[in-house]
């Protein structure tokens, strides 16, 4: 999050204009500057050195998470938030590995007994939207004379850079992600400039600060001077609201949430000042692009990456509407390859795994491995994805299988299942069974007869077989299982088909 000085600097132009709008609250730069004001108090006189060295966070978004994190900022405390949905043991597990020096923690969301589970040894916990949250603010405000003569007699040199992000968890226990330094500044340049953002383009925060696609963006506005309007996913009435707001230009989100998104539109005739909707995270189907496009117009643009090299590959409108099928092209700073099982790089149109080289790297994996390989002078990140390169650098994702090798197009048979006759919702991942590749596939749908399932089951079979599948098999649920980040949970449609 920006610092408390970049927060005066902007406050000292727009201090009476809105900052956050958080379910229905405003609060003015003035308001937020005051509010992380008293938490830098709070924290310097309420910890030693040892308890501000880092800090992770399990909270939804609020104005109040935007100024603890501000306040980290300010302190130069390295804050690293964890995904609040994820099982109590997997948290436990993660924060131990972390052992941030405080944990900042939504009461709200967890029972006593699990937040006993989280409160591991050497780790202060410090409540967020809780009955003690005035006593904390109060004591800030009480000893707010300190603040100028504590932020410029600070003795001790802040710590080397040290930013701590972790990767999704949805197939796998969560894997930490280390970078020594920032590239925050060259990507935010890149996109304020190609994209002419300012002050006057407010930013819809939809996506979680504890992931990289919501706090890097958020970020990135904040700093601008922009507006932040922040919205719970599953509120329709304040997306609804929220977009029909005349200055909120600028949104992140996941392919699913795009989905929501367009399927409200369906319903209902609502204004929108959209101007520029970045989505990724997570496969993008060609078919919900294009309802999308029809719906809201040209303001949707692509991404592709991952935790471990940031935002790499773009597509545009106009690619989007030229080919939808690809992810994009790599912009600045941003080199991909496909490589063939020995990691030797393969020409346009042939098929392999896809490799990032990039100024937004991350260095390490918190367990001090480094897997990456070089080729010329470059070094690239093994990405968990297989595609190709068509002749003019457009990427073409086909499926996400990292080690197991798998070279179908397990993406194209996802669009062909996802356009049968009453499929809502669908997702197939690939398991490696006794030494042999099975594609797993659930599905949700409308309304049906038995007699409808029967023949909607067979029409799956015929698409996966014209695909050369030769192990699959798939299922029904309710609802297929996203992570508030947007990301498929992978792991528990495993657990699903296990059990059914």
């Amino acid at each position: 999050m920006i610092t408390l000085s970049r927060l005066n600097e902007i406050a000292a132009l727009h201090g009476n204009q809105i900052c956050i709008t958080d379910d229905n609250r405003k609060y003015t730069w003035n308001e937020i500057v005051r509010e992380t004001e008293s938490r830098v108090v709070f924290l310097h006189r309420a910890f030693n050195e040892e308890h501000l060295r880092s800090a992770c966070y399990l909270s939804k978004n609020s104005a109040e998470l935007v100024c603890w994190l501000a306040a980290f900022a300010t302190l130069g405390i390295s804050a690293s938030g964890l995904d609040y949905s994820l099982p109590v043991g997997t948290l436990s597990a993660l924060i131990g590995r972390i052992r941030p020096g405080l944990l900042l923690i939504s009461y709200s969301l967890f029972t006593p007994d699990e937040l006993s589970n989280l409160n591991t040894s050497g780790t202060s916990m410090l409540p967020i939207d809780s009955p003690t949250d005035p006593v904390i603010r109060d004591i800030g405000e009480l000893h707010l004379p300190e603040l100028d003569n504590l932020l410029s007699t600070r003795t001790t040199p802040p710590p080397p850079f040290r930013a701590v992000s972790l990767t999704s968890g949805t197939s796998s226990v969560p894997k930490i992600a280390l970078r020594y330094r920032s590239f925050d500044a060259r990507r935010f340049a890149w996109f304020t400039r190609r994209f002419g953002f300012s002050d006057a383009d407010g930013f819809m925060l939809i996506l979680p600060l504890y992931h990289a696609a919501g706090n890097s963006w958020a970020r990135m506005f904040m700093g601008l001077g922009a507006p932040l309007y922040l919205v719970d996913q599953d509120d329709e009435s304040a997306l609804e609201r929220t977009l029909a707001t005349d200055n909120v230009r600028a949104t992140v989100m996941t392919p699913n949430l795009v989905v929501r998104m367009t399927g409200l539109a369906s319903r209902k005739a609502f204004c929108h000042h959209l101007r520029w909707v970045l989505v990724g995270g997570s496969y993008f189907p060609m078919k919900n692009k294009l309802v999308a496009r029809a719906a809201f117009g040209d303001i949707f643009y692509e991404y592709y990456g991952c935790t471990e090299t940031g935002v790499n590959v773009l597509s545009e409108p106009t690619d989007l509407l030229a080919c939808p099928a690809s992810v994009g092209r790599p912009f600045d700073g941003n080199r991909v390859m496909i490589l063939d099982e020995g990691n030797r790089p393969l020409g346009t149109g042939a098929k392999g795994r896809v490799a990032i080289s990039s100024y937004m790297l991350m260095d390490e994996y918190g367990d001090g491995s480094r897997p990456f390989i070089t080729i010329g002078d470059e070094r690239y990140f093994l990405m968990a994805d297989y595609g190709y390169l068509d002749d003019s650098g457009r990427l073409f994702l086909m499926n996400r299988n990292g080690e197991i090798r798998d070279t179908h197009d397990v993406y194209r048979i996802e669009e062909n299942i996802r356009s049968l006759p009453c499929i809502t919702d669908v997702a197939l991942v690939t398991v490696q069974l006794q030494g042999e590749n099975h594609v797993r596939c659930i599905f949700s749908t409308d309304q049906y007869s038995k007699e409808k399932f029967i023949r909607l089951i067979e029409k799956i079979n015929e698409q996966v077989a014209k695909n050369g599948v030769i192990h699959f098999s798939a299922h029904r649920v309710d609802k297929i299982p996203y992570s508030p980040s947007g990301k498929v949970r992978f792991g528990e449609i495993i657990r699903i088909l296990e059990a059914a």
